[in-house]
């Protein structure tokens, strides 16, 4: 329950210089690694698509273990952190006012609630994460909210618990992930165009997202512009980069 960026534990005594993200592209899986340059700069080392053999069907993903055995990567430490996203058309997402009559520490009943009935599952077959915005004094806030089943993450975490030296560190929403990598990017988004991924460099704390043009917009704006990039073949890409860079956080 509530694993959309709470799943993530950190690995013990260990700074990482290597960590990575799973992203679904149609069919198929990129798997990229990002690893430090600098205190506040990474760059890609790893881009593979794991495609599944001929006549498995993409709902049984069950092939994504050995793929990820078999996938190259650089030997270094024990275990590789490893993000994974939900694609839009798993996922339930929207809003609701904050249940005055009811104490905080029972929103997340109430969220659940709310998931399973846009899921058309029982409360207890969903996993789920929100957040509540304050507003003003008297006035209800605003949760929003996110979820997909229960059996979808449980399904992330088998395979990749079947894969020795790899482990899940987190689960979020595609369009998050996007976003993430989008911010960070050297040269924002325009690198897109004018770079291949594996030339891709992120930097840590940027908020900034410039157009395609090099101009800033508002996010209403945003969410159409990163709509367009996931329907791309670079967006799979883009969204892997964010998840590698969330592992860290």
């Amino acid at each position: 329950m509530q694993i959309f960026g709470r799943l993530w534990q950190k690995m013990e005594g260990v700074v990482a210089r290597q960590a990575w993200g799973l992203a679904q592209d149609g069919p198929a899986w990129v798997l990229l690694g990002l690893t430090r340059q600098s205190a506040d700069l990474c760059c890609v080392h790893t881009l593979n698509v794991l495609v599944p053999p001929q006549g498995i069907s993409v709902i049984h993903a069950s092939w994504l273990s050995q793929a990820l055995v078999n996938a190259p990567r650089p030997k270094f430490g024990p275990r590789y952190r490893l993000a994974m996203s939900v694609p839009a058309h798993a996922l339930a997402a929207g809003q609701m006012a904050c249940p005055l009559d009811v104490p905080q520490q029972a929103w997340p009943s109430e969220v659940q609630l709310e998931v399973a009935q846009a899921l058309s599952l029982p409360p207890e077959e969903v996993s789920f994460d929100f957040e509540s915005e304050a507003s003003g004094a008297g006035m209800a806030g605003q949760i929003r909210w996110v979820g997909c089943a229960r059996s979808l993450v449980a399904d992330y975490q088998n395979w990749i618990a079947a894969v020795q030296g790899w482990r899940l560190a987190l689960v979020e929403p595609e369009m998050d992930a996007a976003r993430r990598g989008a911010q960070a990017l050297v040269g924002g988004l325009p690198s897109l165009l004018q770079q291949a991924p594996q030339d891709w460099q992120f930097r840590w704390g940027s908020k900034v997202l410039p157009d395609l043009d090099g101009s800033s917009r508002d996010d209403v704006h945003w969410d159409g512009v990163l709509q367009e990039v996931l329907s791309a073949p670079v967006g799979a890409r883009l969204v892997a980069s964010g998840l590698a860079l969330k592992a860290w956080a």
